[in-house]
């Protein structure tokens, strides 16, 4: 089982997810907020029907996609100075800090890409509980919960792209949420999951990118009440462990006889 919990389609909602995810925002004193969040399982939501048409523009999506890895730099940047300055109850090993110093790096090679494409950011200033910079558990459940739920807004934004007839900007999503993937991976088992490759399929949780991001402010993250960070955060990002720093690769344009 994860720290998330497994897929079961046909016993829960989506709401579950949120109303256990709710919980950061409103118990941001409470140690255990962050990782009793993960016993949630998040659980499908039905898509959008292809009859209806477009929901939201590519701009919102790249606006949405933009301000979620400034969190990510934020957040990742934050925990990094404070597991350095000693602040977390438990130790790191040296992996772990690497891991987490290429993902900061990798969140800001998405968001030059992003707002190379026209995205501005919603908000730069983002609030977490303070325990995410000082408990090591938290942090890693924290990620896990995150990268879930970005995969899953980069489901929704494939909705949208094939809608548009955009399979460039399909292909870059697909890239991008496949590297979330590899952040839920170690942080799942930095957490001490095994196997830490638990789930066949992505979770589809929201319709559109918008309901993400109304996710994020019922989780407290945008709006809410703890320690305020401001992107980019309090350390130099390195860059030096990561490659492949923009979406590189052949598109195909498919369509139907």
């Amino acid at each position: 089982m994860t720290r998330y919990g497994r897929l079961s389609s046909d016993q829960l909602s989506r709401r579950t997810l949120l109303k256990g995810a709710s919980a950061i925002g409103v118990g941001l004193g409470i140690g255990s907020t962050w990782r009793s969040a993960m016993a949630q399982t998040p659980v499908a939501s039905p898509l959008a029907s292809p009859d209806a048409g477009v929901v939201e523009t590519i701009q919102d999506i790249l606006n949405i996609t933009a301000t979620t890895e400034a969190f990510g730099v934020t957040f990742l940047g934050t925990a990094i100075a404070n597991i350095e300055a000693g602040n977390y109850a438990q130790s790191f090993s040296l992996p772990e800090v690497q891991v987490l110093k290429a993902a900061q790096a990798q969140e800001q090679f998405h968001i030059d890409f992003f707002l190379s494409l026209g995205g501005v950011f919603l908000t730069e200033t983002f609030t977490i509980p303070p325990e995410a910079l000082t408990d090591r558990d938290t942090l890693f459940s924290a990620i896990v919960l995150q990268e879930t739920v970005e995969i899953a807004a980069q489901l929704a934004a494939f909705q949208t792209f094939t809608e548009l007839e955009r399979p460039d900007l399909v292909k870059v999503s697909f890239q991008y949420a496949a590297e979330e993937a590899e952040h839920r991976l170690v942080a799942n088992y930095a957490l001490g999951a095994r196997p830490a490759n638990d789930v066949a399929f992505a979770p589809v949780l929201f319709a559109t990118v918008a309901e993400f991001y109304a996710s994020l402010e019922e989780r407290g993250i945008i709006g809410g009440t703890g320690t305020e960070i401001t992107y980019p955060g309090p350390n130099v990002i390195d860059a030096s462990m990561v490659i492949e720093t923009v979406p590189g690769g052949m598109e195909v344009d498919c369509a139907a006889a």
